[in-house]
Protein backbone atom coordinates (compact mmCIF):
# COMPACT_ATOMS: atom_id res chain seq x y z
CA UNK A 1 0.00 0.00 0.00
CA UNK A 2 1.19 3.49 -0.79
CA UNK A 3 0.60 6.81 0.88
CA UNK A 4 -1.97 8.86 -1.03
CA UNK A 5 -2.20 12.55 -1.98
CA UNK A 6 -3.77 14.95 0.54
CA UNK A 7 -7.11 13.66 1.74
CA UNK A 8 -10.30 15.55 2.46
CA UNK A 9 -11.34 16.10 6.07
CA UNK A 10 -11.98 12.87 7.97
CA UNK A 11 -14.59 12.80 10.73
CA UNK A 12 -14.48 10.33 13.62
CA UNK A 13 -16.28 9.98 16.95
CA UNK A 14 -14.69 12.37 19.48
CA UNK A 15 -15.25 10.03 22.48
CA UNK A 16 -13.57 7.22 20.55
CA UNK A 17 -10.56 9.43 19.88
CA UNK A 18 -10.29 10.44 23.55
CA UNK A 19 -10.35 6.79 24.64
CA UNK A 20 -7.84 5.82 21.94
CA UNK A 21 -5.41 8.54 22.99
CA UNK A 22 -5.77 7.53 26.66
CA UNK A 23 -4.97 3.84 25.98
CA UNK A 24 -1.53 2.40 26.62
CA UNK A 25 0.73 2.28 23.58
CA UNK A 26 1.38 0.46 21.33
CA UNK A 27 -2.27 -0.03 20.47
CA UNK A 28 -4.70 -0.53 17.63
CA UNK A 29 -8.44 0.16 17.33
CA UNK A 30 -11.24 -0.39 14.83
CA UNK A 31 -13.79 2.27 14.01
CA UNK A 32 -15.76 4.20 11.42
CA UNK A 33 -14.80 7.41 9.64
CA UNK A 34 -16.81 9.78 7.48
CA UNK A 35 -15.15 11.13 4.35
CA UNK A 36 -17.02 13.17 1.74
CA UNK A 37 -20.39 12.27 3.33
CA UNK A 38 -19.67 8.53 3.17
CA UNK A 39 -18.82 6.20 6.05
CA UNK A 40 -15.87 3.81 5.84
CA UNK A 41 -14.23 1.41 8.25
CA UNK A 42 -10.77 2.12 9.61
CA UNK A 43 -7.94 0.55 11.57
CA UNK A 44 -5.94 3.02 13.68
CA UNK A 45 -2.44 2.46 15.05
CA UNK A 46 -0.69 4.28 17.89
CA UNK A 47 2.85 2.91 17.82
CA UNK A 48 5.21 3.01 20.78
CA UNK A 49 7.53 5.36 18.86
CA UNK A 50 6.62 7.70 15.99
CA UNK A 51 6.93 6.24 12.51
CA UNK A 52 9.17 8.63 10.53
CA UNK A 53 7.59 10.29 7.50
CA UNK A 54 10.23 8.82 5.17
CA UNK A 55 8.94 5.39 6.29
CA UNK A 56 5.23 6.15 5.92
CA UNK A 57 5.95 7.72 2.52
CA UNK A 58 6.92 4.25 1.29
CA UNK A 59 3.61 2.75 2.43
CA UNK A 60 3.39 -0.61 4.17
CA UNK A 61 2.44 -4.25 3.70
CA UNK A 62 -0.89 -5.32 5.22
CA UNK A 63 -1.68 -8.94 6.00
CA UNK A 64 -4.43 -10.80 7.81
CA UNK A 65 -5.25 -14.34 8.89
CA UNK A 66 -7.48 -16.34 11.17
CA UNK A 67 -6.10 -18.14 14.24
CA UNK A 68 -7.88 -20.75 16.31
CA UNK A 69 -9.26 -24.25 16.29
CA UNK A 70 -12.66 -25.93 16.09
CA UNK A 71 -13.86 -24.12 19.23
CA UNK A 72 -12.83 -20.51 18.61
CA UNK A 73 -11.19 -18.06 16.21
CA UNK A 74 -9.22 -14.82 16.50
CA UNK A 75 -8.47 -12.39 13.67
CA UNK A 76 -4.85 -11.41 13.13
CA UNK A 77 -3.76 -8.23 11.33
CA UNK A 78 -0.12 -7.45 10.49
CA UNK A 79 1.29 -4.09 9.38
CA UNK A 80 4.86 -4.16 8.04
CA UNK A 81 6.40 -0.71 7.68
CA UNK A 82 9.34 -1.39 5.39
CA UNK A 83 12.73 -1.15 7.06
CA UNK A 84 11.18 0.02 10.33
CA UNK A 85 8.85 -2.30 12.29
CA UNK A 86 6.13 -4.89 11.93
CA UNK A 87 3.06 -4.51 14.14
CA UNK A 88 0.64 -7.34 14.92
CA UNK A 89 -2.80 -7.12 16.50
CA UNK A 90 -5.33 -9.79 17.44
CA UNK A 91 -9.07 -9.07 17.40
CA UNK A 92 -11.87 -11.09 19.00
CA UNK A 93 -14.49 -11.46 16.24
CA UNK A 94 -17.19 -12.10 18.87
CA UNK A 95 -17.41 -8.37 19.53
CA UNK A 96 -20.12 -5.97 18.21
CA UNK A 97 -17.63 -3.29 17.15
CA UNK A 98 -15.39 -5.81 15.39
CA UNK A 99 -18.40 -7.37 13.64
CA UNK A 100 -19.72 -4.01 12.42
CA UNK A 101 -16.37 -2.64 11.23
CA UNK A 102 -15.30 -5.89 9.56
CA UNK A 103 -18.68 -6.17 7.82
CA UNK A 104 -18.21 -2.66 6.41
CA UNK A 105 -14.67 -3.49 5.26
CA UNK A 106 -15.74 -6.70 3.54
CA UNK A 107 -18.89 -5.27 1.94
CA UNK A 108 -17.26 -2.17 0.47
CA UNK A 109 -13.64 -3.27 0.06
CA UNK A 110 -12.88 0.34 0.99
CA UNK A 111 -11.26 1.25 4.30
CA UNK A 112 -8.62 3.45 5.90
CA UNK A 113 -5.53 2.98 8.01
CA UNK A 114 -4.44 5.75 10.38
CA UNK A 115 -1.21 6.11 12.28
CA UNK A 116 -1.21 8.62 15.15
CA UNK A 117 2.16 9.93 16.19
CA UNK A 118 2.82 11.52 19.55
CA UNK A 119 3.60 14.00 20.91
CA UNK A 120 3.08 15.86 17.60
CA UNK A 121 -0.53 14.70 17.23
CA UNK A 122 0.05 14.13 13.51
CA UNK A 123 -2.24 11.70 11.71
CA UNK A 124 -1.08 9.87 8.60
CA UNK A 125 -3.86 8.25 6.59
CA UNK A 126 -3.71 5.48 4.03
CA UNK A 127 -6.66 4.31 1.97
CA UNK A 128 -6.97 0.69 0.96
CA UNK A 129 -6.71 -0.40 -2.60
CA UNK A 130 -10.42 -0.56 -3.29
CA UNK A 131 -11.50 -4.11 -3.96
CA UNK A 132 -12.62 -7.10 -1.97
CA UNK A 133 -9.53 -9.13 -2.96
CA UNK A 134 -7.55 -7.15 -0.38
CA UNK A 135 -9.54 -9.01 2.31
CA UNK A 136 -9.92 -12.38 0.57
CA UNK A 137 -9.10 -14.46 3.66
CA UNK A 138 -11.60 -12.58 5.82
CA UNK A 139 -14.22 -12.70 3.09
CA UNK A 140 -13.77 -16.46 2.66
CA UNK A 141 -14.14 -16.97 6.42
CA UNK A 142 -16.90 -14.40 6.96
CA UNK A 143 -19.57 -16.96 7.86
CA UNK A 144 -17.36 -18.37 10.61
CA UNK A 145 -16.35 -14.89 11.80
CA UNK A 146 -19.98 -13.74 11.87
CA UNK A 147 -20.98 -16.76 13.97
CA UNK A 148 -17.99 -16.51 16.31
CA UNK A 149 -18.51 -17.47 19.95
CA UNK A 150 -14.91 -16.78 21.02
CA UNK A 151 -14.88 -15.99 24.74
CA UNK A 152 -12.65 -13.41 26.42
CA UNK A 153 -10.69 -16.28 28.01
CA UNK A 154 -10.13 -17.93 24.63
CA UNK A 155 -9.11 -14.59 23.14
CA UNK A 156 -6.57 -13.84 25.89
CA UNK A 157 -5.22 -17.40 25.77
CA UNK A 158 -4.66 -17.09 22.00
CA UNK A 159 -3.08 -13.67 22.46
CA UNK A 160 -0.68 -14.99 25.14
CA UNK A 161 0.24 -17.95 22.93
CA UNK A 162 0.82 -15.66 19.91
CA UNK A 163 2.97 -13.27 21.99
CA UNK A 164 5.47 -16.05 22.72
CA UNK A 165 6.25 -16.50 19.02
CA UNK A 166 4.63 -13.82 16.83
CA UNK A 167 4.39 -14.59 13.13
CA UNK A 168 5.44 -12.45 11.41
CA UNK A 169 8.04 -11.35 13.91
CA UNK A 170 7.19 -7.96 15.28
CA UNK A 171 5.55 -6.00 18.04
CA UNK A 172 2.18 -7.16 19.39
CA UNK A 173 -0.14 -4.18 19.87
CA UNK A 174 -3.00 -3.97 22.35
CA UNK A 175 -6.46 -3.98 20.81
CA UNK A 176 -8.39 -1.15 22.48
CA UNK A 177 -11.72 0.74 22.26
CA UNK A 178 -13.74 -2.41 21.67
CA UNK A 179 -16.13 -1.88 24.56
CA UNK A 180 -18.45 0.96 23.53
CA UNK A 181 -20.66 0.60 20.43
CA UNK A 182 -21.37 4.36 20.59
CA UNK A 183 -17.82 4.89 19.26
CA UNK A 184 -19.22 3.97 15.83
CA UNK A 185 -21.83 6.76 15.92
CA UNK A 186 -20.82 9.65 13.66
CA UNK A 187 -24.07 11.60 13.91
CA UNK A 188 -23.01 13.46 17.07
CA UNK A 189 -19.85 14.02 19.10
CA UNK A 190 -17.93 14.53 15.86
CA UNK A 191 -14.22 15.26 15.55
CA UNK A 192 -12.71 16.45 12.26
CA UNK A 193 -9.16 15.45 11.33
CA UNK A 194 -7.03 16.77 8.51
CA UNK A 195 -4.59 13.96 7.74
CA UNK A 196 -1.09 14.50 6.37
Amino acid sequence: MRSIPPLPTLTVNRSFMRAFLAADRPCCALGMVEVQNRQCAFLALRPDVPIPSHVTDRGFNFGHSLYGDSTHEVIHFAFEFYGFQTYNVLINPNNPIAQSVLHSMIESGDFFFFTLDEPSGNVTAFRSEIGKDTLANLTNNWERIQGSTTTEIQYYWTRAHFAKKPEPKGLLMNWVCGDNIDYLDLTQDRLEMKPT
